[in-house]
């Protein structure tokens, strides 16, 4: 019996243990396994031998498996050797898909089950081993009868319809979420898989046989399948068409969804297969517009946010410009919100901000665009509006505003201020817009509460000063550029210095020391006093703490609270804590308030002042005698020091005086409620005699020192007696005003004439155009000119940029401090 011819299959892969596992799973005596690995490799060996199938792994470096079999089948001589592709299980379907279209006949997965492997190759060795018999029987019978030939056909068509059989079941993959469905070149459903049936509510019979047509009824739908048929009866290509697209498909009952719609298709046996993908996309949409509407909008109020703000503001002014119309930039800031936040709590403040949101929309027109841009800040964009127009937005805000909000039974009145700046006037750029009317609203703060300004009405090297100081007041206590200073209060029995008033310093880098008079009403407008008053509270307890460790009398320190810092939820933790980490004793800290302090929340600062008291704190109130109701407080007050105001004091000397007479009174009445007196102001001896002759208990005043740095006052806390009367009382130099010589200098440096000096003079006092040239006797287009060269000479564009310029010079010119 004739020997039979070994049987050649070829094994590629990149990894030798993987051949040799495979090797050792189908080795058989009829086998020839003949080992590659790599694609290149694989090809040279099909050159030279015949083979019954090739096991080729996907994923190899260099030529990968998809690559070699396209080779593979693109060769006359090894386009009909089957090719059975190993890849690992987490293969995704349009790779598995990708895999039948080079030419792929079935796929083994890693790792590779021994069982599976075998089946396979011994079924595709036996379709080898068939066509192989067939041929060498077609060779020995080529003149037998056509009824063999007629069997052999038979075999053929089986043998085709097997195939295609084979590949529309591996096309298919039951396991998978998308919709896939397989269609012949006119659109006839072949075939569904369990996740089509599902989402489009058909029974697999019913679509059978259906044009695919009736899952694409929407006008877009309908035009893309039209053109996709076309294109594939037409060219047999999808090249250059999109085959990738989101469309909607239709379900049984008329409904429709968005889907990611893939088709691909691939010639079977000279029969066109179409494979269609769809996957369900609307919760990924109702995802992405979630998240890009949390991307732009306030999750508080729902209003676009600063970054929608930025991007449409950056779109109307494009269109301003060319369509050349003017465009309003409106910056709102309600007026004390962190006092409300601090005193009623976040969640009061959070309701007040929608109140307000709600009202705002209602207020503005239909084409503006409102925006919340911070805490308590809102922006809004005016399009094709001129700056009457936006004067009227802005009093139409102003009146909506009036009316009491009512939030958790508390009936609250809020206000706000706007700044306003208009396009092309007040800048051409969007940060120029956006800084001038932030400027603007500084302007409007500092007039008070519920108030509009548009930038350059009234702006002044003074109100610039402000707004630079505003800035940086907030890093002055990260850059340690607070300090207390001490004034001394002396018994007048005892001549002992013992308790003075600690008062705040800021030591400006460029500025020099800064009265308390100009940034403590910043820090009240700003919310930063709470800050600042921690500071100052745990700084003077800090400093008490050390005298007693470096064995100084114990002496009471006085320090000033504002109504703000009173309606603190947290106040008296606050103290406890500070009290407790400084070890100080609660009767050494004295906390002062003015009677302006009580005219608002009067009843809630009344209870948080028993709460210091029952602490030990000791409570005086400042400034006595020069409210509406000092004797209404006296009764409700757990005071134990009234101070007596320098106004009272100053004119005591003068018999005729009233004030002699109220002073006397004050302390006749503070004697008789058993509560201390302490009289400030006091610079003259005359002024201690007759104190002291009224029994005064303690006396504050230049007549014994101004408010002096920590060193100085520990010597005056070791004097027994402090009671010096020939003292000269110090008064501050007055300085200059730096503003002329600053004039002159930059006169001189950029070559500005004296006419465009006079006009600048003026601009920086805030006087308008109009009223330059009123002032001057010149035409406004004059003044304009004038501004525009000196703009043009010190290389600015707006008023703003010009003052910054000659504030630099003034600061250098005052060396850190400025007067004006």
């Amino acid at each position: 019996m004739e020997k039979e011819e070994s049987i050649n299959i070829l094994l590629v892969d990149d990894r030798p243990e993987n051949l040799l596992a495979i090797e050792a799973i189908i080795e058989r005596d009829e086998y020839n396994l003949v080992k590659a690995s790599s694609g290149e490799e694989a090809l040279k060996c099909l050159l030279k031998d015949k083979f019954a199938l090739i096991l080729l792994d996907v994923q190899m470096p260099g030529m990968d498996g998809f690559t070699t079999a396209k080779i593979i089948k693109a060769r006359e001589k090894t386009k009909n050797v089957p090719i059975l592709f190993i890849t690992a299980n987490n293969m995704e379907s349009e790779h598995i898909f990708m895999g039948y279209s080079v030419g792929a006949i079935d796929y083994i997965l890693k790792p590779v089950d021994p069982l599976i492997l075998k089946a396979k190759v011994e079924g595709f060795v036996d379709i080898y081993k068939m066509e192989r018999k067939l041929v060498q029987q077609a060779a020995m019978l080529t003149s037998k009868t056509i009824e063999l030939e007629n069997v052999n056909k038979d075999l053929s068509e089986t043998t085709s319809k097997l195939l295609l059989s084979e590949a529309l079941a591996n096309v298919i993959s039951d396991t998978s979420q998308d919709s896939m469905i397989i269609l012949d070149k006119e659109g006839k459903i072949l075939k569904v898989n369990p996740s089509g049936e599902k989402k489009l509510h058909y029974h697999n019979k019913e679509l059978l046989g259906k044009n695919v047509r009736v899952l694409f009824t929407e006008n877009e739908s309908i035009d893309y399948l039209e053109n996709l048929f076309m294109k594939i009866q037409h060219y047999e290509s999808l090249r250059g068409y999109e085959s990738h697209k989101e469309i909607s498909l239709t379900r049984k009952d008329g409904t429709t969804f968005l889907a990611e719609v893939q088709i691909g298709w691939k010639l079977v046996q000279n029969q066109l297969i179409i494979a269609c993908t769809a996957r369900d996309i609307t919760e990924h949409k109702k995802s992405e517009a979630l998240i890009k509407h949390m991307a732009y909008h306030d999750f508080l109020t729902d209003l676009p946010n600063r970054r929608a703000f930025n991007e449409t503001l950056i779109n109307h002014l494009k269109n301003a410009r060319e369509v050349n119309q003017p465009l309003g930039i409106m910056c709102l800031d309600m007026d004390r919100f962190k006092y409300i936040n601090d005193s009623l709590g976040h969640s009061i403040g959070d309701r007040v901000l929608q109140e307000v949101s709600g009202r705002l929309c209602r207020s503005v027109r239909d084409q503006d665009f409102l925006a919340r841009v911070g805490g308590d800040e809102f922006n809004i964009i005016l399009p094709n509006t001129d700056r009457d127009s936006a004067l009227e937005v802005a009093a139409h805000i102003l009146e909506a505003l009036q009316e009491p909000l009512v939030v958790n039974d508390y009936e609250l009145y809020i206000t706000t201020c706007i700044g306003l700046s208009i396009f092309p006037y007040d800048g051409v750029e969007f940060y120029e817009l956006i800084k001038n009317a932030d400027i603007a609203l500084y302007q409007a703060k500092e007039q008070g509460k519920n108030k509009y300004r548009v930038f350059h009405s009234g702006m002044n090297m003074q109100s610039y000063r402000s707004f630079i100081m505003q800035n940086d007041l907030r890093k002055a206590i990260e850059r340690d550029e607070f300090e207390l200073v001490y004034q001394p209060r002396v018994n007048i029995a005892t001549g002992k210095v013992e308790s003075a008033e600690a008062l705040l310093r800021w030591n400006h880098p460029s500025w020099g020391t800064v009265s308390p008079s100009e940034f403590i009403p910043l820090a009240e407008q700003t919310g930063q006093i709470v800050e600042i008053g921690d500071w100052v509270l745990r700084t003077a307890c800090q400093q008490m703490k050390c005298w007693e460790e470096n064995d100084y009398n114990s002496v009471r320190l006085a320090i000033n609270f504002s109504a703000q810092q009173f309606m603190q939820k947290d106040l008296l933790s606050k103290f406890e804590k500070i009290l407790e980490e400084t070890k100080v004793a609660a009767n050494l800290v004295e906390i002062e308030l003015t009677e302006s302090a009580l005219l608002k929340n009067e009843d809630y600062i009344i209870n948080t002042l028993h709460g210091l008291r029952e602490m030990g704190i000791t409570i005086s109130i400042d400034d006595f005698g020069t409210g509406y109701s000092s004797l209404h407080y006296l009764s409700r007050l757990p005071i134990q020091i009234i101070k007596i105001d320098k106004s009272f004091i100053q004119g005591i000397l003068d018999t005729t005086n009233e004030n002699r007479l109220i002073t006397s009174t004050i302390i006749s009445l503070a004697k008789s409620l058993d509560l201390s007196i302490v009289a400030e102001g006091v610079e003259t001896k005359e002024q201690l005699d007759f104190l002291s002759a009224n029994q005064c208990d303690e006396v504050q005043g230049y007549i014994f020192s101004p408010p002096v740095p920590q060193r100085t006052f520990e010597k005056m806390m070791l004097q027994e007696n402090v009671m010096v009367f020939d003292v000269k009382v110090p008064h501050e130099e007055q300085l200059e005003n730096p503003i002329p010589v600053a004039l002159d200098q930059i006169k001189e440096k950029y070559s500005i004439t004296t006419r465009e000096v006079e006009v600048f003079d003026l601009l920086l006092e805030g006087l308008s155009n109009k009223e330059i040239s009123q002032d001057l006797y010149i035409s406004e287009h004059t003044v304009k000119n004038h501004i525009s060269r000196i703009f043009q000479k010190l290389n600015v564009t707006d008023r703003a940029q010009a003052m910054a310029k000659v504030y630099q010079y003034c600061v250098n010119k005052s060396d850190g401090v400025i007067g004006i």
